[in-house]
C-alpha cells in the first residue's frame, strides 16, 4: 500500500514540472532511475561482502609480487581468488590458509603456478568440502 501511495505521490510531482512529457514518461523515467540506483547500490554490496581480507607473508613480495584483489568465487563457496601482478618470473607452490575469527588455521589450498616476468593472473584456490567457509575471516597468502 505504501508504494502505491509513494507511486502516486512521484507521478504527481513530476506532473507538475513543466516538461513536454507525458505523466507516464515522467513516472517511468523517475522508476527506472531509482531502479538503476538500487541494482548499482545492490552490486557494490556483493562486491564488498564477496572481497576477502588477505595476509600476504613477506615471500610473496620479496618475490616481486603483489596481490591486488581477493574474492569469494561465490556465496557460500569454498574457494576463493586472488589476482596476483608479477614483476620476476616464478615457478612453485602459492598456498592460502582459511583463518577463523581466533587466527587459527580451518582450511588449507595449494596451487602450482608458472608466473613469467611482468605477468598477472588470476590464482583460484579450492579448499576442502569439510572447510566451514562462514567461520573464514581471513586468508594468509604465501609461497612454498
Amino acid at each position: 500500500m505504501k508504494k502505491g501511495i509513494c507511486l502516486v505521490a512521484v507521478m504527481l510531482a513530476l506532473s507538475a514540472c513543466g516538461e513536454d512529457r507525458s505523466l507516464s514518461q515522467k513516472a517511468g523515467s523517475a522508476i527506472s532511475g531509482t531502479a538503476t540506483d538500487f541494482v548499482a547500490g545492490l552490486g557494490e554490496g556483493v562486491d564488498k561482502r564477496m572481497s576477502l581480507k588477505l595476509d600476504v607473508d613477506a615471500s610473496v613480495t620479496n618475490s616481486g609480487m603483489t596481490v591486488t584483489l581477493g574474492k569469494s568465487r561465490g556465496m557460500g563457496s569454498k574457494d576463493a581468488s586472488v589476482y596476483v601482478v608479477t614483476t620476476k618470473p616464478y615457478k612453485g607452490v602459492f598456498m592460502a590458509r582459511a583463518l577463523d575469527e581466533a587466527g587459527t588455521e580451518i582450511g588449507r589450498s595449494r596451487v602450482d603456478v608458472d608466473f613469467t616476468a611482468d605477468d598477472a593472473q588470476y590464482v583460484n584456490f579450492t579448499f576442502n568440502e569439510e572447510m566451514d567457509s562462514q567461520l573464514v575471516r581471513s586468508y594468509a597468502l604465501s609461497l612454498r
